[in-house]
């Protein structure tokens, strides 16, 4: 969580009590109203990592293109 900006840390914290089962209607509310955008913004990540890591395979290509749509 050191690393994520900011703004995910209360997603984040709703999640781990949600999974924990110790979550409250606030957690519960976080998640339904952002947990979509954080799972777009860590996929992008992860397909942003693993494309300058492995850049030289070619069987990752199509990801990166999707990734430029994305972005428009």
């Amino acid at each position: 969580m050191k690393r994520l900006p900011s703004k995910w840390r209360p997603v984040v914290r709703s999640a781990i009590k949600t999974y924990h089962g110790t979550e409250t209607s606030d957690y519960r509310a976080v998640l339904r109203r952002d947990a979509r955008k954080f799972l777009g913004f860590a996929s992008v990540r992860i397909i942003a990592f693993d494309s300058t890591w492995d850049s030289r395979q070619p069987h990752i290509a199509h990801l990166r293109k999707r990734e430029r749509r994305a972005g428009r």
